[in-house]
């Protein structure tokens, strides 16, 4: 009971965000066009008023939360917040598994869509998907910043997810930490919009462009993604607020905070993660000019952009990926497993996890080479224990395990090896478009296509710990 309290309690806050940031905007919109939508109406009314009802009841208890809440809580929330998010698309004629896949797509700024046509969509709809990415990226940050830490244990769990920069980049009051972040989401977001817009979007365009290229999502109110703009400002706008997103928080709120950069220059991920940038568009850029035949301008810009949108995870797309050849394709698909940054709202293994994988293969070389030598791993200049070694090697093995599961239940669906790769790795990774079949949009999937995808976005996006420790029998008994 007190558990079911406890839940009842988090979803409280967690719905008048919902409202009030995803659901309002839209609704207003909506009413303005004189569409008003009845559904998103009864939405926020439902939001707004079960808020109040837990401020006027449970806000003034005290809980304490012990890990099996905090990953418990957690999941819940994302699968009930999700159900929510999938109701206004039903107005729109989608069935369940339609709607559920947009919605949860959204949420985990993965930025797939099932959706053919968005020039047939009305204005208010368009902007709830972008702002579903917003708020799905501000989530995972909130989440995986304050709530799991705010439980018995949790501050592991943090500095973990954020590369050892939890004991100097944050503040011990977790709720002031969480309102930083906050803060300095609106701040990146409110200075994208204003990017777009002197780059030549209207304001409705550069609103709905900014929530989803700071929350890494992908999500475009355009069929033809970016590549409707034809803009290489608007591209060089996208590229610089997707390399901020898919940086460490912690970091940029260390670097700020202190108002120095050589936080950023001491940091062994990003170093690793902008040499990795730097090669994968040295590498797409060539093999463009002298193997597909792009010209040299097409070739460095499509490059750069496609690139970068595929290795942070955003997804944005100048043209369907089919179109940049093979050898690139397959490139930027393996790379964007790497994902960004800990701590970021981008996707993949994350590139800490990487980095030290390979720190402790090179050190394994050297006791071969040099068996009295000592060495020990290390990252930021701190060493690294071997329990999280085991951890990481743990995280890295569950997420291929996770990953060839989810793409033989595709080809069990007689969806054909590459695009089933693809589009696994698309929805794992929470990056978004795919190849084959599913280099448009993922409607020719059949529903238990859908589901499967639709679940590999939520388990990629929770970083499987936090699903697959439901499933261990000793977790519910401890």
């Amino acid at each position: 009971m007190i558990s079911l309290l406890k839940l009842l309690r988090f979803l409280g806050p967690t719905l008048l965000f919902f409202g009030t940031f995803v659901v309002l905007p839209p609704l207003i919109l909506s009413y303005f066009n004189n569409v008003t939508d009845i559904r998103m109406l009864y939405i926020y009314l439902a939001c707004v008023t079960y808020s109040a009802v837990v401020l006027l009841t449970l806000r003034q208890r005290k809980f304490s939360y012990s890990p099996k809440d905090g990953f418990v809580i957690t999941f819940l929330t994302w699968m009930l917040i999700s159900l929510l998010a999938s109701l206004p698309f039903l107005n729109i004629g989608l069935v369940f598994y339609d709607a559920l896949f947009e919605a949860v797509s959204g949420l985990t700024t993965t930025g797939s869509t099932i959706i053919k046509d968005l020039s047939q969509l009305p204005d208010h709809i368009l902007i709830y998907r972008q702002l579903l990415q917003w708020a799905g990226g501000v989530g995972l940050v909130i989440v995986v910043l304050a709530i799991i830490p705010a439980v018995s244990g949790g501050m592991k769990v943090l500095q973990a997810e954020t590369s050892g920069f939890a004991d100097k980049s944050f503040s011990p009051r977790l709720r002031e930490t969480a309102r930083s972040l906050l803060k300095f989401y609106f701040l990146i977001t409110i200075a994208c919009v204003l990017s777009y817009w002197l780059a030549g979007m209207t304001w409705f365009e550069a609103f709905s462009h900014s929530f989803s290229t700071v929350s890494i999502g992908g999500f475009s109110i355009y069929n033809e993604n970016f590549g409707y703009f034809d803009n290489p400002v608007v591209e060089f706008v996208a590229v610089f607020f997707m390399l901020i997103s898919a940086t460490n928080f912690g970091l940029h709120f260390l670097s700020f905070t202190k108002r120095s950069f050589r936080h950023y220059l001491a940091n062994d991920e990003l170093k690793l993660f902008l040499s990795t940038v730097l090669v994968v568009v040295l590498t797409s850029t060539l093999t463009l000019y002298l193997k597909e035949g792009f010209s040299i301008d097409n070739s460095i810009r499509y490059g750069v952009f496609q690139s970068i949108s595929i290795i942070t995870t955003t997804g944005f797309t100048l043209e369907p990926l089919s179109g940049l050849g093979g050898s690139v394709v397959f490139l930027i698909f393996i790379v964007a497993f790497i994902g960004a940054c800990s701590g970021s709202v981008g996707g993949g293994m994350k590139v800490w996890r990487i980095l030290l994988m390979f720190k402790v293969g090179f050190s394994n070389i050297t006791k071969i080479m040099h068996p009295s030598a000592i060495s020990s791993v290390k990252l930021n200049g701190e060493k690294i224990v071997s329990s999280q070694i085991e951890a990481v090697f743990s995280f890295i093995a569950i997420y291929i395990s996770f990953f060839l599961l989810f793409m033989f239940v595709l080809i069990l669906q007689d969806v054909d090896f590459y695009s089933a790769f693809s589009g696994t790795a698309a929805a794992i990774n929470n990056l978004g478009p795919g190849l084959g079949n599913f280099s448009e949009n993922y409607s020719v999937l059949s529903d238990v296509g859908k589901l499967t995808l639709t679940l590999a976005m939520i388990v990629g996006r929770l970083e499987l710990f936090g699903v697959l420790i439901l499933f261990v029998p000793s977790f519910w008994r401890s």
